[in-house]
């Protein structure tokens, strides 16, 4: 278990590809994407390319900040599982 969590936090540089294998496989996520995929496409088609790339891009970097902001916010765990490893 240790050495599963330690991967997690510590070193794993094949992270994106697990993280994209999870995903593609859950349905929720895979409803949700293809869901999301439409409602652009049905965007870009009345809106035009140019200003759904616009709210795409605004949205885009909304949600990195929201992404950061909820990492930051679990610093601290995941500082007490590496102190638990004795990586701190």
């Amino acid at each position: 278990m240790n050495g599963a969590i330690e991967s997690l936090f510590c070193s794993n540089p094949d992270l994106s590809h697990q993280i994209y294998t999870y995903c593609k496989t859950n349905p929720e996520f895979m409803e949700a994407e293809a869901e999301y995929d439409a409602l652009l496409q049905s965007l870009e088609q009345t809106l035009g390319y140019a200003r759904m790339q616009e709210i795409e891009d605004c949205f885009l970097r909304y949600s990195a900040r929201l992404v950061q902001a909820y990492y930051l916010f679990g610093l601290g765990l995941r500082q007490e599982v590496l102190w638990a490893l004795g990586r701190e």
